[in-house]
């Protein structure tokens, strides 16, 4: 018996550490719908941006904005959080849009439950639990990453294909942008 708790236990911290390597969120709690209501929603998606810093002041740091994806322009990239940003494409190092609540967590414990229950398969764990793990980790990885749309240099093609999942795709035009209010307020702190 004692060699089955050695292997439940290396298998479960073996499953945990894969599984905390999954993607995070950077949205606010509460921010992102639930997948079934992303068609419905009418805020754009969750856009972390991170901008590369002015060579010619070097006291700028690497600046990381985040915000509900508002549009974009030919030169700029609009989001809003406690007011409106305008970021220069052409500064942006790192893009990442989140579009829904994922299930992650979910899925990452149904994983660890199930290869836990395999104890009680007697010395078929040694099959049943790894079989647990080559399912859940991948489907746990892969659920965590869903409708996440991240690149490294952003060029135009990135942004004509993440345009629709904006506020205002169709662009901003004769919009007044300071009329406009975010999902969620901000705490103030």
């Amino acid at each position: 018996m004692f060699c089955h708790k050695i292997i439940i236990f290396s298998l479960l911290a073996f499953s945990f550490l894969l599984i905390t390597g999954c993607a995070t969120t950077y949205a606010p709690e509460a921010y992102l719908p639930d997948t079934d209501d992303v068609q419905t929603e009418t805020y754009g998606g969750w856009l972390t941006l991170v901008t590369i810093p002015d060579i010619l002041k070097p006291e700028e740091k690497w600046m990381q904005y985040s915000g509900e994806f508002i549009s974009l322009d030919e030169d700029n990239v609009y989001l809003l959080y406690d007011s409106l940003y305008l970021i220069p494409k052409k500064k942006i190092s790192s893009s990442i849009i989140e579009l829904d609540e994922k299930n992650s967590t979910e899925y990452g414990l149904w994983t660890a439950g199930g290869t836990a229950a395999t104890v009680s398969n007697g010395w078929f764990l040694i099959i049943t639990a790894p079989l647990w793990l080559l399912a859940g980790i991948p489907t746990t990885i892969g659920e965590s990453v869903r409708d996440r749309y991240e690149t490294e240099y952003p060029d135009d093609e990135y942004w004509e294909s993440i345009k629709k999942f904006s506020r205002f795709p169709q662009g901003i035009t004769g919009i007044d942008l300071t009329n406009i209010k975010p999902k969620m307020i901000p705490d103030k702190e």
